[in-house]
């Protein structure tokens, strides 16, 4: 792939499990495809874990809902963004910080420790979206 091709998806799914699953083999092909180091292919795939898996769980009610993955590769960024269409649950908005005993709650820490800008906008409509950018350094395709 040229290094100067810069990639957009939309895909909308339900929180089906298997669904899930593929999105997140989806995105390291994706990675990988553009020639993404290993170790920069690895976290951008966490961190959109992270993030899919608080989408699934807090905003879809019952694990249904639609949800909107945006992937956009350049030769100097990564973006991955994601949306859900919100739910009864209460708004994901803001990171809290986790109890240190807890065994959950630090996926945000976690996103804004492996991605460079970590992005959260709470719309009054419902749903919440994630933005996430990974700056590149070097493209070893070149």
């Amino acid at each position: 792939m040229r290094a100067g091709t810069s990639v957009h998806r939309t895909i909308a799914i339900d929180g089906n499990p298997a669904a899930v699953r593929g999105l997140r083999a989806m995105l390291a092909s994706f990675l990988d495809d553009r020639c993404i180091d290993e170790h920069v292919r690895r976290a951008v795939v966490l961190a959109f874990s992270e993030a899919l898996d608080n989408a699934v769980e807090h905003g879809m009610l019952e694990r249904q809902g639609s949800l909107t993955i945006w992937l956009r590769y350049s030769p100097r960024y990564i973006l991955v963004a994601l949306r859900d269409s919100g739910s009864d649950r209460a708004p994901l908005g803001h990171a809290q910080s986790p109890d240190e005993d807890a065994e959950r709650g630090r996926g945000f820490k976690l996103m804004h420790k492996l991605m460079d800008v970590v992005k959260v906008r709470t719309f009054p409509n419902g749903g919440t979206r994630v933005s996430m950018l990974r700056r590149l350094d070097e493209h070893p395709c070149d």
